[in-house]
């Protein structure tokens, strides 16, 4: 049993926003002098002034709590990932290409055998037989039956979503998707190539990933945006291209990259050298202000976007991306502190499903929370100033956090399932 005393409070919960703050001079969405209790992993009590015998006192003041993180696009590939995401304030993420390992590994978390964010996962990922960058962990649709045979094998492992790829055929992915919605499981993904963006909308396709999926036209976001489709920018990653193929960034470069294992390392130069040279085949050069444009409009016209990093694409560190990516959604979307805040906690557990106990603070709702030593609500790069976490009741200080990061560093990787 915990119980943080005399905190500010940044719920992320509708009534927060209050008169009282505004008198006070605080930020709007937040309450000052506040006390948390939390009881076997779950909110017990909000308020001031509680008392709770036995519990351990966590002092607040001058602090700032807030729900912790998800992480709405990862790939849970290796193992050392786990402590980074912990130690970044990070306690759930999305994991987007299922994986045998992973997903091994997920229970272990799950069943508090490992130290790591509890994991929605969707099923391996889909492409058309006739993509042209074919990969050993991906599966290939080549027809009507095994359009529906990736839904219901995606369905029967136990997964939450379908995970798409841009070349499946028409035919098939029609297919695939009356299947998806026959069956109850949403499908997200890279959009499609052979698809119009509006049709596939109409055929239920749930969550775009990366703004450089979007389509072009600005009507034909703004079409999504106001249908109810979800979307995750990624931004981060969508400077990979960019960055590593035309600017000659080098990984080693990286802030942080201290923390990536040797074997991460091997593979990521090795990808990132086979991405270069078939970019520069092609003479691929994105225009990265285009591909912000397209964000910012579906932003326009929706609040279902979900703040996610990409995480195990070469270049993209677990856990510190994510803070990048909360960056650059407020200086390059032009999005408030507030409102990119709710895009990596409240969103996502309204887009999981999860939203009656996770994404806020309220009582009964799970203790997976962030104490932070500045404000995020003025700063959003505060939101790397952590002082604790917690996840499901169980509290790292800033002690244990660093020790998290030494095992990051320091032991050896018991896991690795390449992506691609």
């Amino acid at each position: 049993m915990y119980l943080f005393k005399n905190i500010s409070l940044i719920s992320m919960c509708d009534g927060a926003d209050i008169k009282s703050n505004m008198e006070a001079n605080m930020e709007p969405n937040m309450e000052a002098n506040m006390d948390v209790l939390v009881q076997d992993g779950l909110i017990a009590e909000i308020g001031q002034a509680i008392k709770a015998e036995g519990a351990e006192i966590i002092e607040g003041k001058g602090y700032y709590l807030m729900p912790s993180l998800f992480d709405a696009h990862a790939h849970l590939n290796s193992s050392e990932m786990c402590n980074l995401f912990i130690a970044n304030g990070i306690t759930s993420i999305r994991h987007l290409s299922g994986g045998d390992k992973a997903m091994s590994y997920a229970k272990a978390i799950e069943t508090g055998c490992v130290i790591g964010p509890s994991v929605y996962a969707s099923g391996p990922i889909y492409d058309g037989s006739d993509a042209l960058d074919k990969k050993s962990a991906y599966r290939y649709i080549d027809s009507i039956e095994s359009a529906e045979k990736a839904v219901i094998d995606t369905v029967s492992a136990g997964y939450r979503w379908v995970k798409t790829y841009p070349s499946i055929k028409p035919e098939h992915l029609k297919a695939l998707m009356a299947k998806a919605n026959e069956m109850d499981i949403k499908v997200c993904g890279h959009m499609s190539y052979t698809v119009d963006s509006k049709m596939l909308c109409d055929w239920g396709y749930h969550c775009c990933e990366h703004s450089s999926s979007l389509p072009n036209e600005p009507q034909s976001i703004q079409y999504l945006a106001e249908a109810g489709m979800w979307f995750c920018p990624t931004q981060v990653v969508c400077e990979t291209l960019p960055d590593y193929v035309w600017a000659g960034k080098k990984l080693e470069d990286l802030k942080y990259y201290e923390y990536v294992p040797d074997v991460i390392r091997q593979f990521w130069e090795t990808k990132n050298q086979e991405i270069i040279r078939g970019y520069k085949k092609r003479g691929m050069k994105p225009d990265i202000h285009v591909v912000i444009e397209r964000g910012k409009t579906f932003m326009k016209y929706s609040d279902k976007v979900m703040a996610g990093s990409d995480t195990m694409y070469p270049g993209i560190i677990a856990g510190f991306s994510l803070h990048d990516e909360l960056e650059k959604l407020v200086e390059l979307y032009g999005q408030t502190p507030y409102e990119v805040l709710k895009m990596a906690t409240v969103n996502p557990a309204r887009y999981i499903g999860l939203a009656d106990h996770k994404g806020g603070i309220q009582v009964g709702y799970d203790a997976d929370l962030l104490l932070l030593r500045e404000n995020p609500l003025t700063a959003i790069s505060n939101t790397r100033q952590i002082e604790g976490v917690m996840k499901k009741g169980q509290y790292f200080d800033r002690k244990k956090l660093d020790i998290l990061l030494r095992s990051a560093k320091e032991e050896p990787v018991a896991f690795f399932e390449p992506l691609f």
